[in-house]
This record gives C-alpha cells, sequence and structure tokens, in this order.
C-alpha cells in the first residue's frame, strides 16, 4: 500500500491537478460568461472577419501561400464560436495546447521551478477574449512553433549534420504552415542548443538560417516585415493594444527561455555553490524549517492546485471589459431584432460609454417598440448616430456599412442599401451576414441571377450554408417570390433612386413617402430627424400625417416641437390638421425659457432648478444640444 504522501507525489508528477482546475474555470468562464457567439456577431464588425468557405476552391488557395494552413484551421474553428459552449472548447484546446507544450519546453532549463510561466499564453489568449476580440489564428501559429520545438527537442538523433537536416526541415515546414512562427521555433531551438544540447556549430546556424531567410525575403523578393514575420498582425487587428500583446507573447518564450538558461549556466559556474551546498548540510534545524515546509508534497500540492486558479481570476478582474460587453450585446440583439432586450441592455451602460452604433441601434428599438417620438431624449443622441451619414470616421468602417446598408434596406431606400453592401464587401469580405444581405437586395431588384450568384456563395459557409441552400431551392419553387411577405413588403417601399449621398438636401426621407405614403418608418425617422437637427418648423407641416398613419396621440417630442415653434416664429394659429398642444406642455416650455433667460444659457444651474422632470425632454435638447448650425 502507498502511503499519503506517496499517493500526492505520484499525483504531482503526472495527474497536473492545478492545470486541471485552472483549464476547466477557464472552459466555464469563457462559455458562460464571455459567449463566444458575441465575437463571432463582431466578426466583420468591430474585429476582422477570418474568412472560411467549405469548399475545394478556398482551400487550394489557402494552400497556396505560406500561412495558409494555419488561416484555413483558424478561419474554420473560429467559425464554431457560433455556438458558445463549442466556442468555449475551442478556445480552451488552444490555450491547453500552448500549455502543455511550454511544459515541455521548460523542464530541461528550469525543471520544476517556473511552471508556473506555462500558463502566461494561456492567459494572454483569455485576455483578448475577455475585452471581445480574437486572434486564434496567431495563437495557433504560436502553438505550432512550440510543438515543432517540443519535437526537435525530443529527437535521439547525437549527429549534428542529422540534426541540421530535422531543423532545417522543421523550419521551412512550418514557415509554409504558419509563416512568421517558424522565427520563434529557430531561436527556441537555438536556446535549447545553447543551454541543452551545447553543439557549438548549431547554436550559430540555427539563427543564421532565420535571419539569412529574412533578409532573402527582404532585400530579394522585396517583402515588407509584417507580411515575412508576423502577417496575423496586420490581418487580423484593428486595435493597437492587441498587436502588442501578440507581439509579447511572441517573444515571451524565447526571451524567458534564455534568461532563464542564462541564469542557471552563470549559477552553476560559480565558484562558491558547491561549497554553500555543502554549508547547508551543518545548517541548524530550526533555519530549515521554512524550506522543508515547502518541501513537503501536500503543501506544495495545494500551491501547485491553487495557485494557477488565482493567477486566472486575477487576470480576468484586471482585463474584463463589462462596458465593452454590453455595447456588443446591444448589436447582437439588434441583430437578432429583440428590441426590448436591446433597451435593457443599453439602460445599463453608462451614457458616456455609448458609441455611436449604440445610439443606432437604441433608435431602431424606439421605433420597433412605439417610443421613438417619446422616449428619444431618455438616450444619449447624436446628429450622426440616426442615420450613421458621415459617420464613416467614428467607428470600424465595415461596422458602420454594415449598420447603415440594413437601414436603408428597412427603409427602402435598396440603391443606397446596396452601395452600402458593396462597400462592406471590398472591406471586409465574405461574411455570411452581409452575403444575405445582398440576396435579399437583389431579390428586391428581380435581379435573380445576381441573386443566385450570393446564394451560391453562402451556401458554401459553415454556419449559414443551409439558409444559402433554402433560398436558392425557395427561388427555384416561387420564381416571383410572390409568397415571400418580407420581399413582397419591401418591394411596396422601395424607392426608384439608385442611391443617395446626403441627406440634407431633404431628398431622402420625400423619395421614400413619394414612394409609399405609409411607411411609417420613414416618416418617423424623418421626424427624429428634424427633431436631432432643431428644424421645428419643418415638424409642423408634417403633423397631419399621423392621421393617415394611425396614430392615436401625438408623440410628446412633436408636441414640445410645436411649442418651440409657435414660440420662435411668433404663431398663435397652428393648421387646421395639427393639434393645439396640452396646456401643461405650454407651461413648462415657459419655465424653461424663464429660467434659460434668468441664468443667461447656462446649461448645469438651469438643468438643476428645471430638475428630474425635465431631464428627458425635447426642450433641454433644443436649447443645449442642437448643433448650432442646424438651427
Amino acid at each position: 500500500m502507498c502511503s499519503t504522501e506517496q499517493k500526492l507525489s505520484w499525483r504531482n508528477r503526472n495527474i497536473p491537478v492545478g492545470s486541471i482546475v485552472f483549464f476547466a474555470c477557464f472552459y466555464l468562464y469563457v462559455w458562460l460568461f464571455i459567449e463566444p457567439r458575441l465575437i463571432y456577431h463582431s466578426f466583420g464588425a468591430s474585429i476582422a472577419y477570418p474568412a472560411f468557405s467549405a469548399d475545394w476552391e478556398f482551400l487550394k488557395s489557402s494552400l497556396s501561400y505560406p500561412g495558409g494552413i494555419v488561416e484555413y484551421i483558424g478561419g474554420f474553428l473560429s467559425q464554431l464560436y457560433y455556438f458558445s459552449w463549442l466556442g468555449a472548447l475551442v478556445v480552451t484546446a488552444a490555450a491547453f495546447s500552448m500549455y502543455l507544450a511550454a511544459r515541455v519546453l521548460v523542464r530541461p532549463l528550469a525543471g520544476q521551478t517556473l511552471k508556473i510561466i506555462c500558463y502566461i499564453p494561456a492567459i494572454m489568449l483569455l485576455i483578448i477574449h475577455n475585452r471581445y476580440d480574437s486572434h486564434l489564428t496567431t495563437f495557433l501559429s504560436l502553438s505550432a512553433a512550440l510543438w515543432f520545438t517540443v519535437a526537435y527537442e525530443k529527437l535521439s538523433l547525437r549527429s549534428s549534420a542529422a540534426r541540421v537536416v530535422v531543423f532545417l526541415v522543421e523550419f521551412f515546414l512550418l514557415y509554409y504552415i504558419a509563416s512568421g512562427a517558424s522565427f520563434v521555433f529557430a531561436f527556441l531551438a537555438t536556446i535549447y542548443e545553447i543551454f541543452v544540447g551545447r553543439r557549438k556549430a548549431l547554436k550559430i546556424l540555427f539563427p543564421a538560417v532565420a535571419i539569412g531567410t529574412y533578409l532573402i525575403a527582404r532585400y530579394i523578393f522585396d517583402l515588407e516585415t509584417k507580411i515575412i514575420y508576423l502577417p496575423p498582425l496586420w490581418q487580423l487587428t484593428y486595435r493597437p493594444w492587441v498587436r502588442s500583446i501578440i507581439i509579447c507573447i511572441y517573444f515571451f518564450f524565447p526571451l524567458t527561455l534564455f534568461i532563464v538558461g542564462l541564469w542557471g549556466w552563470l549559477y552553476r559556474k560559480r565558484p562558491s555553490v558547491n561549497k554553500s551546498k555543502k554549508r547547508d548540510k551543518h545548517k541548524p534545524s530550526a533555519a530549515k524549517v521554512p524550506w522543508r515546509l515547502f518541501e513537503n508534497n501536500k503543501v506544495k500540492w495545494a500551491i501547485e492546485t491553487t495557485l494557477p486558479v488565482v493567477i486566472l481570476l486575477v487576470s480576468i478582474f484586471a482585463s474584463f471589459d463589462g462596458t465593452k460587453k454590453k455595447l456588443v450585446q446591444v448589436d447582437y440583439l439588434a441583430y437578432q431584432e429583440m428590441w426590448p432586450e436591446v433597451l435593457q441592455t443599453a439602460r445599463q451602460i453608462q451614457p458616456k460609454s455609448y458609441d455611436i452604433c449604440c445610439i443606432h441601434d437604441v433608435d431602431l428599438a424606439l421605433y420597433y417598440t412605439g417610443q421613438l417620438g417619446d422616449k428619444m431624449f431618455y438616450y444619449p443622441q447624436g446628429f450622426d448616430a440616426l442615420m450613421l451619414f458621415g459617420a464613416e470616421g467614428k467607428g470600424p468602417a465595415g461596422r458602420i456599412f454594415m449598420k447603415r446598408s440594413q437601414l436603408f434596406l428597412k427603409l427602402g431606400h435598396i440603391g443606397s442599401a446596396e452601395k452600402d453592401a458593396f462597400e462592406y464587401l471590398e472591406i471586409v469580405g465574405n461574411n455570411p451576414l452581409i452575403l444575405e444581405r445582398l440576396v435579399t437586395i437583389k431579390l428586391v431588384k428581380g435581379q435573380f441571377e445576381a441573386a443566385k450568384v450570393f446564394m451560391k456563395v453562402l451556401s458554401k459557409d459553415l454556419i449559414f450554408g443551409n439558409r444559402g441552400r433554402k433560398m436558392l431551392q425557395n427561388l427555384q419553387e416561387d420564381p416571383e417570390l410572390a409568397s415571400d411577405k418580407q420581399i413582397q413588403q419591401l418591394r411596396s417601399i422601395a424607392s426608384d433612386t439608385k442611391s443617395v449621398s446626403d441627406m440634407l438636401d431633404n431628398e431622402f426621407f420625400s423619395q421614400l413617402l413619394d414612394k409609399n405614403k405609409n411607411n411609417k418608418m420613414a416618416f418617423e425617422y424623418m421626424m427624429a430627424f428634424y427633431l436631432l437637427s432643431g428644424q421645428v418648423e419643418k415638424i409642423v407641416p408634417n403633423i397631419g400625417h399621423l392621421n393617415d398613419l394611425g396614430y392615436k396621440k401625438l408623440p410628446q417630442y412633436y408636441e414640445e416641437a410645436v411649442v418651440i415653434y409657435m414660440a420662435t416664429f411668433k404663431k398663435t394659429v397652428l393648421p387646421t390638421d395639427v393639434r393645439f398642444p396640452r396646456r401643461e406642455i405650454i407651461e413648462r416650455a415657459k419655465t424653461a425659457a424663464k429660467l434659460y433667460n434668468f441664468y443667461r444659457g447656462n446649461e448645469q444651474p438651469i438643468r438643476k432648478a428645471l430638475g428630474p422632470d425635465f431631464a428627458n425632454s425635447y426642450l433641454l435638447y433644443y436649447l443645449f444640444s442642437v448643433p448650432r448650425e442646424k438651427i
């Protein structure tokens, strides 16, 4: 029978309990809290879309250039983020793979003393996902470099010539598979030869091969450094901080293992080392008690089990961006057209943290829940956010084009929706969401052959392929799509204009309402635009349309705009189809005007004096937030 101490020692060597607990917690956190489906939704919007297509042409294309294989695998695995539980499994497997390879590499240089650094790549991968970004391809490349180094280290070949051949085969094979990760392999193999293998010729030859390869690619083939060494850094990021993290993690192991190896070599060279070891034997037993405590298998096992989890918790706490998650959730819920949930989530975000796309989604949710004319100013507003005109520099261009194309399609400006969809396609590539939109646009326009082209491309998508095939089948069964309610509804409001580049010429909405006077969304967005731009004189003539559209009451902000119009233009009589404002609205406006004059337009004391009842009124927005050049 084995003693308890022997059992713990066996576990410590063969079953790293700490790593099992670490990666179990890692998986659960990524699955249930980060929710990879939100990251999948961000592909092509706030982060680059990892292209993948389930056809031979795409595979052949990926095999035609260095790094294409790992990009193909990374693209495939990234699609699995669509299912949060499966995406979490992919992320955890990638992190665990790097951990295992690092554990093997650290042992010859540092023994068991620095096992904790093996968790660093997993932590870095978690930090990036924790801020709703994804560079899976880059970490797969690093994992490949680590495992190629493990394979080299485990070779039992003693001949230097044989090792050179193996190194060259591995180096150029890895360059073909994972591009710049081969340089990480070269430097790790060099470090191994310096401190473990101790073959003098090889520790000069290996870095010479890596440097020579770079010089040939850079100065003979005239390739840029970023393409030669780390192509994922320029292909898959919009954020500089992510690029910095990845550069650090690529150089982490070469630098760390070199420092550890150098430290061990210098320590062994010290003449006093052997003497100090002899003196340690004669130290009093009381002085050895603390060290004996850490040598105890139970204590050691407890530390190694809990320390990785503590590091994981600290990393999560330090790197998680709750606001970013809420913003991504709003975007995701808006795409799913879960409008009450959009508003509920938006209310959990600090007003100062709203970005232009969040405001845009909130306005959409307010329209679809029938509150745009009554609750619009309960949320932060921006003149450019409503329609996203001129918003290209205020967020990732792909995200702006995607949202604006969707809005134009819903409004009926098919030409503008198509233009922005193609702009997105040019920037991002064959994202299935934009392919599906282009299919809809082409069907609305009656361009069936063009629609089939996009359907066929969509049918090759790993996640949305069934939709593409279903669309093709529906088109064959019903060539005119007479039974498709969405297509018929869009055709009933579709403007004949190709595209509109500026909504300020007043043609944007007039074209839609001339096509279909019952286009309620076009009407409400026109009125919201007039409110945001302070054009109250254009609101009054259009209020009569409320009766045609079935409104039972005058929305509050329209009523407040009528009061402002009457005061500004000295009107006491309104058109017959415009209902006179309620007395309480008139009194509220008078109170605001008196305080405005008393405090000479000083915003803060006016807001404080008016109190919370006025905080969300159009009166205050008109006084303090309307762009002066728009009035």
